[in-house]
């Protein structure tokens, strides 16, 4: 072996920045008949959030004689549920007309046709159908191109208590929250669960930890006016973090809509999107042009699109201000946290002087110059007003100038300002076309 003066053992320890989804969606909502609160579970294929929240099962507590339309269980039913009575060959099914609570816990139900076999006590009933949490986390992951992950968050079915789910969802990495099947309405006339879901992601967003900024997504209700519907797009709810959409769906449109803008990047416009949901029936010029001056979404099927395909009429935001679109949110909300995850290499280490903060522009422009390349953006332009002053020649700065030098470095703190150019993409296009002869 060669004598070495020298010797130098080399290693890789290169920093890498820390990257976040954009597009991961956490559903809020009821999951089985008569459950409970649970914690955050993430998904990324719909059957297992359908194992997760069953419709619901209970048993009968009496046994069921056959020719009757009463049956009595240890759980009480929502009117207008279909359930499964009896177990293997003896199974029927039935739907609940009329449900009333008893002594014990139990619950007479009236059915809406005679039971026509017999049921011994403790038979089990299998509530038909998916619950309300599942069928929304199912109907966003059917959206093309889908999300990767959705959260279930699910509250208790006969008292949620929407505070204590929200808490809770402060901590589920998800960048759109969604109610299950809650169109924004009337009922109940304060604390609103919308209303809270606005709160929600305002505060989490504004408070919350890096990374954390989010928005929520929220469908009207269709059964009221369009006058009702545009009046309740205020207080917390009139945001720009909020989208509002209207429909004439019997579907969890939020849910579907969530899906649809959890499957673009965030520079990526809402506009003229494709949802997949069920809805017949269109609204019409003067209607569109009133939730439009609301800053309320709509479903609509463009002639000029072939295939007679449902599509996002806009992309929205609640509150236009000066963001106006749901997208421009989505995109300072992942650039903040590209720069803050980049600029995390420099804190601790980075001395302040102008080797250091040229270090820091660097940094910078490393992460803002491929957002650049890609299109994303159009251009950036960073400032430091501190490495201005260290930058020039220290005799020609003034004792205010000094001092402010000075009080950079003894309080450990600097400030940046940096500025992007945003081009959004066209959302009308004005023709004049003139024929001559």
């Amino acid at each position: 072996m060669p004598f070495n003066y020298i010797t130098v053992s080399a290693s890789s320890d290169l920093f890498a920045p820390a990257t976040r989804a954009f597009g991961d969606i956490l559903v809020i909502g009821k999951g089985a008949i008569g459950g409970v609160a649970t914690d955050a579970r993430p998904f990324t294929y719909p059957g297992d959030a359908e194992k997760a929240y069953p419709k619901g099962t209970t048993k009968l507590t009496d046994k069921v004689e056959t020719s009757t339309k009463t049956a009595v269980a240890a759980m009480k039913f929502p009117v207008g549920a279909t359930v499964a009575i009896g177990k293997d060959d003896a199974v029927e099914v039935r739907t609940i007309a009329a449900a009333t609570d008893v002594t014990g816990g139990k619950s007479t139900w009236t059915l809406d046709d005679n039971l026509t076999k017999p049921h011994a006590v403790d038979d089990p009933v299998i509530a038909l159908g998916v619950s309300d949490l599942a069928a929304s986390i199912s109907l966003a992951f059917q959206q093309t191109p889908p999300p990767t992950k959705v959260w279930g968050l699910e509250v208790a079915f006969d008292t949620p208590v929407w505070a204590d789910a929200f808490t809770a969802a402060e901590d589920v990495p998800a960048q759109i929250v969604v109610l299950a099947n809650t169109p924004l309405n009337e009922t109940p006339t304060t604390s609103h669960p919308v209303d809270l879901l606005a709160k929600h992601v305002i505060k989490v967003s504004n408070s919350g930890g890096d990374g954390s900024e989010r928005i929520g997504v929220a469908m009207l209700d269709r059964t009221l006016t369009q006058t009702k519907q545009i009046a309740l797009n205020k207080g917390s709810v009139h945001d720009n973090r909020m989208v509002l959409v209207a429909h004439r769906s019997d579907d969890d449109v939020a849910a579907a809509v969530a899906g649809v803008i959890a499957g673009y990047e965030p520079h990526i416009s809402l506009l003229l999107k494709p949802i997949s949901i069920d809805m017949t029936t269109l609204f019409t010029a003067a209607e569109i042009d009133a939730y439009y001056a609301a800053s309320i979404n709509w479903v609509t099927s463009p002639v000029l699109l072939p295939g007679h395909g449902l599509y996002l009429g806009e992309g929205l935001t609640a509150n236009p201000g000066t963001k106006k679109y749901i997208d421009i949110v989505r995109t300072l909300d992942d650039i903040s946290f590209r720069v803050k995850a980049t600029l995390i290499e420099a804190v601790g280490d980075v001395r302040i002087d102008r080797p250091g903060l040229r270090t820091v522009v660097t940094l910078v422009q490393g992460a803002l110059s491929p957002l650049v390349s890609r299109g994303v953006i159009e251009s950036y332009d960073i400032h430091i007003p501190l490495l201005v002053l260290l930058e020039r020649d220290r005799a020609t700065l003034s004792a205010e100038e000094l001092q402010l030098i000075s009080n950079g470095r003894s309080g450990r703190n600097v400030d940046m300002d940096i500025a992007v150019v945003y081009a959004g993409v066209v959302h009308q296009i004005a023709v004049k076309l003139v024929l001559k002869g």
